[in-house]
């Protein structure tokens, strides 16, 4: 088991990373105080799963819970499930002090982590990701909210946990599809700002793959700590170093939401929103033409998408949903750009020719 504190100005928190946490969640109960009552926001899949595992944790520390089930996926991530929970929340009469769990994807820690921001105006936190997309990059850092149907993210608030447990025992029952769609977010993180996790994820892909406990917990280990490194310089993403945990993200939200959020999982978008980053950067003469094939050909190797052309996306809608994103500044889209592998840099002067001349040239082979 290891350790990360994330030190804010007004609070701090642990990042616990280890195997067979959540049996001991009584443990880490003790370490929030006295509650009355512990409300566990989960979906169906996690809880058939590992609910089990949970469940003998909180009776453990004696606490009276109650399980809440949100709707799946990106679904849940809606004003409708997020008045289910305050409605939830009020019925079993919550107090401040009592203790709102997320207990699943990034979704659900997005939306719980929501409602926990807003409800009696702040309930303690305890974020526990069942997915690598959560352990690794969601469930840090304090970003939580829902989708409208105009984009994603565009209600929420900045929240922190009182305590995140990555538990990677939780996620030795992923499917590969969600395992490879997460492992976006982990050679994103290599690409911004650490290049040995970079090389590790090329040299281990097949041990992270095959859900090795020990590789596991190296690469969520290890994005974690840069991922709360900027956290802590940067919280509120006021001074410009947060932005770079955006890379990928400002074309991969617009192409989820050009397909309305069915068929590409998030990281699958983020993949394919990083590849059109690279491009983007070697157009402008930033990225050598090398790095981008390597961070394209991790990517392929990992069974993540590089261009699109078997995706029904249409250029106008992508580029429409691409002017709502909450990034943009003075009118002006920004865009974390890679200038090597370990390096980014944000460009706020990206014209809308550059990003249509990218998503045609995504639109087939890459060029060699």
């Amino acid at each position: 088991m290891r350790t990360l504190q994330v030190k804010l100005i007004e609070t701090s928190y642990s990042i616990v990373v280890g195997r067979g946490l959540v049996e001991k969640l009584d443990r880490f109960l003790k370490r929030l105080g006295p509650a009355r009552k512990v409300l566990v926001v989960t979906e169906r899949r996690a809880a058939s799963l590992h609910l089990a595992r949970l469940e003998k944790g909180l009776r453990k520390g004696k606490v009276s819970y109650q399980v809440f089930f949100l709707q799946g996926g990106e679904g849940a991530k809606s004003a409708a499930e997020l008045s289910r929970i305050y409605a939830a929340l009020a019925r079993n009469r919550f107090e401040r002090r009592d203790i709102l769990i997320a207990f699943g994807g990034g979704g659900v820690g997005d939306v719980a982590g929501f409602a926990a921001a807003t409800y009696l105006r702040g309930l303690p936190l305890l974020q526990i990701g069942t997915t690598l997309l959560a352990q690794v990059d969601s469930s840090i850092g304090g970003k939580t909210g829902i989708n409208l149907p105009e984009g994603k993210n565009l209600v929420g608030a900045f929240y922190q946990p009182s305590l995140v447990l990555s538990d990677v025992t939780l996620l030795k029952t992923l499917p590969r599809r969600e395992l490879t769609a997460s492992l976006a977010e982990v050679i994103k993180v290599g690409v911004i700002r650490d290049r040995e996790l970079f090389q590790y994820v090329e040299k281990n892909l097949d041990s992270i793959l095959a859900a090795d406990l020990t590789a596991l917990e190296h690469i969520v280990f290890s994005s974690a700590r840069i991922k709360a490194g900027v956290v802590e310089r940067d919280e509120k993403e006021t001074r410009g170093e947060r932005m770079i945990l955006n890379y990928g993200h400002t074309f991969g939200h617009a192409f989820e939401a050009a397909q309305d959020y069915r068929g590409l999982r998030h990281g699958e978008a983020v993949a394919l929103g990083m590849a059109a980053a690279a491009r983007l950067s070697r157009n402008r003469g930033w990225l050598r033409p090398a790095d981008e094939m390597r961070q394209n050909r991790l990517l392929e190797r990992a069974g993540l998408p590089t261009h699109w052309n078997r995706l029904a996306f249409k250029e106008d809608r992508v580029i429409r949903h691409m002017l709502l994103d909450k990034k943009i500044k003075g009118g002006k889209l920004r865009f974390v750009l890679p200038t090597a592998l370990g390096r980014v840099r944000i460009a706020d002067d990206v014209t809308l020719s550059e990003v249509k001349k990218t998503l045609r040239e995504l639109g087939g082979k890459q060029v060699p």
